[in-house]
């Protein structure tokens, strides 16, 4: 699902004739929202129940999404937020949106929520990673998501960017260590 080449304001206008769109724009963003939702309640089971209300409700709202307000992403943290204040004044998770929808509520080991912290660390770092490729410089960033994203031999990258295979090593190796250090520098500060 996550790879569907529409975008994901395209993905909500056809989730009307085609609610599989959904689990699209589902796949895409879960991992963001559950991983700040665990980061607020510093609860899995907490933020697992509260990523299901957020995306309960952003399917039963899609139809009202307006392309042009801002990214669909920006919307989900929105609701996010809501389900969050709603649960803190509850002092619990509204169980409301789920059982509208006939969806029962996880209920998971130790060994099961374990395996989700281990998944939500994951993601956070690949988060982080995508962030910091992000701020490399125009032509290392290209190379390091073209061979690291898009999986392009260096023979491909040598001939995509009119260079040789040499130098697009150098650029990948280049900014897989610059991405690689920063990450080693902020585990630290998180780490303080």
């Amino acid at each position: 699902m996550r790879d569907d080449k529409r975008s994901d304001e395209q993905l909500l206008a056809a989730t009307k004739r085609e609610p599989a769109a959904f689990g699209a724009v589902y796949a895409r963003h879960a991992p963001a929202v559950l991983a700040y939702l665990r980061s607020r309640t510093r609860s899995t089971e907490q933020a697992l129940d509260l990523t299901a209300e957020v995306f309960a409700a952003a399917l039963q709202s899609a139809h009202r999404f307006r392309p042009g307000e801002g990214p669909v992403r920006a919307w989900l943290f929105g609701i996010a937020n809501h389900k969050l204040i709603d649960s803190i004044r509850r002092a619990r998770t509204a169980d409301d949106a789920l059982q509208r929808l006939g969806i029962a509520s996880l209920d998971l080991s130790a060994d099961e929520l374990a395996e989700v912290d281990r998944r939500l660390s994951e993601a956070a770092a690949g988060e982080l990673a995508m962030r910091l490729v992000g701020d490399l410089p125009p032509d290392q960033r290209a190379a390091v998501l073209a061979r690291v994203v898009d999986e392009q031999g260096y023979a491909q990258l040598a001939a995509r960017f009119q260079t040789t295979e040499t130098t697009m090593r150098a650029r990948v190796s280049r900014g897989l260590r610059r991405v690689g250090l920063r990450m080693a520098d902020a585990e630290e500060e998180r780490a303080r």
